[in-house]
């Protein structure tokens, strides 16, 4: 395990040329083929018995159905895989006005496979380039390339940052929240995210109504009055401030 979040655990498996594992299992999770080659999967996924033979290229990226198996690796290369197991029962942090990093910058930011519940994501930052504010439910990072970040949370660039020197191999969680990200190191950063999806209904939930403001985010309608001051897994602190 490289890290954990609220939602889940990243796990790293590495498996040499000719070795296998123990029979073990698995809830559903989330994969992704950092150094690639030849496996045989006893039984494959989705399936009770049985064994296949299976090339899992680098860059690879796939949903797992849950069940038993065991794993050997009968090609000629060392195999490096990540994959995300979710925590059951685990939901996804409140975010009220969330803006998806694939919808404002889809040239930096790519989704490689996705169900319901987790997607695993990719994103490509040139040297010198800071992104777009966006937002992010709690996610788990893994650095393939790159060695300097600088993070701005919050909707736009102000005084509060945090320098985040990085290195490929390395591992972190990541807390909900909104935020611009450059890249301030000397190399292109690609990095991969394993995050939680947002559930219909679990954002903000208002009274309802139909009177004036109903439904209405406050710190959306009213920003120079209301903002988020800090923000857990449960919910939002607000600092209201309304003027004589």
């Amino acid at each position: 395990v490289i890290a954990e979040c609220a939602g889940g655990r990243l796990v790293e498996m590495t498996l040499p040329a000719g070795k296998g594992d123990l029979p073990h299992d698995h809830p559903v999770h989330y994969l992704y083929v950092v150094n690639g080659g030849k496996l045989k999967l006893s039984p494959p996924p989705g399936q009770t018995e049985g064994s296949a033979e299976v090339e899992m290229p680098a860059g690879a990226a796939m949903v797992i159905p849950p069940g038993p198996h065991q794993v050997t690796n009968v090609g000629s290369t060392d195999v490096k895989i990540l994959f995300v197991e979710p925590i059951i029962g685990s939901e996804p942090a409140s975010l009220a006005d969330f803006v998806s990093p694939f919808t404002v910058m889809p040239e930096c930011y790519k989704i490689l496979a996705e169900d319901d519940d987790w997607l695993i994501g990719k994103m490509t930052l040139p040297t010198g380039v800071t992104d777009p504010p966006h937002s992010h439910l709690d996610h788990l990072v893994y650095v393939c390339e790159g060695n300097g970040l600088t993070i701005y949370p919050g909707k736009e660039i102000g005084e509060q940052k945090k320098e985040v020197p990085i290195k490929p191999g390395m591992a972190l969680p990541v807390p909900a929240g909104h935020h611009l990200v450059k890249n301030t190191g000397t190399k292109d950063c690609d990095l991969i995210f394993f995050e939680q999806k947002p559930k219909t209904g679990a954002m903000m939930k208002f009274g309802g109504g139909s009177g004036p403001g109903a439904n209405l985010d406050c710190c959306s309608t009213n920003p120079d009055n209301y903002k988020v001051i800090a923000e857990c897994a449960g919910g939002r602190l607000v600092e209201m401030t309304l003027p004589a």
